[in-house]
């Protein structure tokens, strides 16, 4: 059902594809469809995180040598390479539907989840951030940050911020955790 989903949205976008469209595409019953998920809002969410988990393993590893800093800086890269290959009106999406309903996507073992986890674990453990922070402080400080600059991002649909540098901004904003 994510695949289908997903598969679906960026052939005919969010808004076109409705529930009976996934279940057709499936062969599945509404039934099936709402026995698994509550909504379309929530399949949105999952199916978009299931696909950021794919390009991630695909087309992201974890470089050991790298500092922490480095690493989390390309980890949040590469996700912003997958939102802008699903484009601003899915990753505008995705957000709506994870703020219209609760939906948890910090989910040990996903990809994305997983490789934060243990870059925020190690830069913990060698004392490089900048901030006094728990393990779940920074955790949320990085998500938000990255959540902050996806949103500000998707959400430009005019030319009013094209003098911007999205990629800039996402390395900005993660090397400013960090201790020179």
């Amino acid at each position: 059902l994510l695949d289908a989903a997903i598969e679906l949205f960026m052939k005919y976008g969010v808004k076109k594809v409705t529930i009976d469209d996934i279940c057709n595409h499936c062969n599945l019953t509404k039934g099936s469809f709402y026995y698994h998920f509550p909504s379309k809002d929530h399949i949105v969410t999952l199916s978009i995180n299931s696909g950021l988990d794919k390009y991630i393993l695909e087309n992201y590893s974890l470089d050991k040598d790298s500092t922490t800093k480095e690493q989390l800086i390309s980890l949040n890269l590469c996700a912003f390479k997958f939102f802008k290959n699903i484009g601003k009106e899915m990753t505008r999406f995705s957000y709506i539907s994870l703020f219209s309903k609760t939906v948890e996507v910090r989910i040990e073992g996903r990809p994305y989840v997983d490789n934060l986890t243990f870059i925020i674990r190690k830069a913990l453990d060698e004392g490089s951030l900048l901030m006094n922070f728990n393990f779940n402080e920074a955790y949320m400080h990085s998500i938000s940050a990255f959540t902050g600059i996806l949103m500000k991002w998707s959400t430009c649909i005019d030319s009013s911020y094209d003098d911007i540098d999205w990629v800039k901004m996402i390395k900005e904003q993660f090397r400013i955790m960090f201790k020179e």
